[in-house]
């Protein structure tokens, strides 16, 4: 169900937020932290070159009880991916590779039906290729591995699509990019970022297959199965530039103020990174390189998550005012997001709800199908026919079980449950329609977004107030 949107502004009232003291600031990351059910976590915001705020919580290691801290290195994930689009688009400035080039003429022992993918449609994942993530999970990065396997391994299922059809995520793509650039460059790519990238830019404590001197990494833990395991190093040779990175809140710092400059690559070639891509039909696509464009609240800004079996981290980079917050936890698949939200909106006073208008709700059966369906997320109830498959597995898996039971709370108490906004995300097949609703509960006030496609709950965000 969805109301037109013309008709959703109507009389409003305001009411100013309060501007919590530092103190209060960081009880409010540590109490979200508690919430989130992770082992540890560390969080820095960087404004105009400088880092303007660090906070470490929790243990590092929880077998030896070792403090979280701010220093320690940890497992990017998927933000590997935006070094490894910068690669790419280093050889493209060096005239030595073009974005229009099919794959299939820069790799052997590729399948037939990828290899008309162009090395631009592999970029912004719309190549078609199925991701072997997907197909083998997780623990297949613990051993090390070659390029046949990942190859292998993805081509045990067929495309879905044919290239620049349509979106889809795949790990499998960007390996493939780093294989190009070795092929393009001369040297491994572990080298080619080392040496172009990581030593350029000062990372000294970034590294790929070997770890430097003196550099500290947290246990990685992941719950899947509902306790606790530590989880081996990723295996850098089973994911290269898809995921293999490892680095420091620091050396990310020194990472984020180059992409201001020309340092790596030139203007026009930088912005490629975050320029949205299009389908063969012309649809718009939030994914550039490495980055969505995203909102956070009524700001415009580049994220990108990342995960691996131990880690999960969050980068939110808001160009326009020159700030960025990294946030980083030794967990698979943890709730991070309320964290480094709260920490954007405390030092970027425009992402504040509370100066949003409320209007009366001319469509209150709406808001009340919504609400069941946080509920059926949430707690579970009925039989979960609002909810998409990621928000029915949010709903019942063991991993989750720690953000439903904190959210409980707030929907147990509620007093209040009020229409915000809704606004359309994205075009065509893929476009989503996103609600902000306002709830009063006994522990303050809670603003949630939810996301909806063809009416079912595909997408979950909360923030206290």
């Amino acid at each position: 169900m969805t109301p037109p949107s013309a008709l959703l502004a109507l009389v409003l009232c305001l009411r100013p937020g309060p501007q919590l003291s530092e103190a209060a600031f960081e009880k409010t990351l540590a109490d979200k932290f508690v919430e989130s059910g992770a082992p540890g976590a560390a969080l820095a915001v960087f404004k105009d070159g400088a880092v303007i705020h660090r906070q470490a919580f929790g243990l590092a290691d929880v077998e030896r009880k070792v403090p979280y801290s701010t220093d320690l290195a940890f497992e990017i994930g998927s933000l590997s991916k935006q070094f490894t689009a910068t690669a790419v688009l280093m050889l493209v400035a060096e005239g030595k590779l073009s974005l229009a080039d099919p794959i299939g003429a820069l790799l052997a022992d590729l399948p037939e039906a990828w290899r008309q993918a162009t090395v631009e449609q592999v970029m912004h994942h719309v190549s078609g290729i199925p991701d072997y993530e997907e197909i083998a999970g997780y623990d297949f990065y613990n051993q090390p591995r070659v390029a046949a396997d990942i190859v292998r391994t993805a081509a045990t299922h067929k495309p879905a699509f044919a290239p620049g059809e349509r979106f889809q995520y795949s790990n499998t793509g960007y390996y493939l990019l780093s294989l190009i650039v070795e092929q393009k460059s001369g040297v491994a790519f572990d080298r080619f970022l080392a040496t172009r990238i990581f030593e350029p830019l000062g990372m000294s404590s970034t590294y790929t297959s070997a770890r430097p001197a003196g550099v500290r990494v947290a246990t990685g833990y992941n719950s899947r199965s509902g306790k606790r395991i530590a989880e081996p190093p990723i295996a850098w040779s089973s994911t290269l530039g898809a995921g293999g990175i490892v680095s420091t809140l620091d050396d990310l710092q020194r990472w984020d103020e180059a992409l201001y400059t020309d340092r790596l690559l030139p203007e026009a070639l930088r912005a490629k990174l975050w320029q949205p891509a299009h389908t063969n039909d012309g649809a718009l696509i939030a994914y550039g390189a490495g980055w969505f464009s995203d909102r956070t609240r009524d700001l415009e800004h580049l994220s990108h998550s990342g995960g691996t079996n131990g880690f999960s981290c969050e980068y939110l980079r808001f160009p326009a005012q020159h700030t960025s917050v990294i946030l980083h936890m030794n967990t698979y698949s943890a709730e991070i997001g309320s964290i480094d939200r709260a920490a954007a909106i405390h030092f970027l006073p425009a992402l504040n709800y509370y100066l949003l208008p409320v209007p009366n709700d001319a469509f209150p059966e709406f808001t009340a199908e919504h609400l069941a369906a946080l509920r059926q997320a949430v707690l579970a109830e009925g039989d979960l026919d609002l909810l998409g498959d990621g928000m029915r597995r949010f709903a019942t898996e063991a991993s989750s079980a720690n953000q439903r039971k904190s959210l409980a709370g707030r929907l147990d108490s509620s007093k209040s449950f009020r229409f915000l906004r809704m606004r359309t995300l994205g075009e065509g097949n893929g476009a989503l329609e996103e609600f902000l609703y306002r709830e009063a509960n006994g522990a303050g006030e809670t603003f949630w977004t939810m996301r909806f496609s063809d009416g079912a709950l595909v997408a979950l965000n909360w923030d206290d107030e």
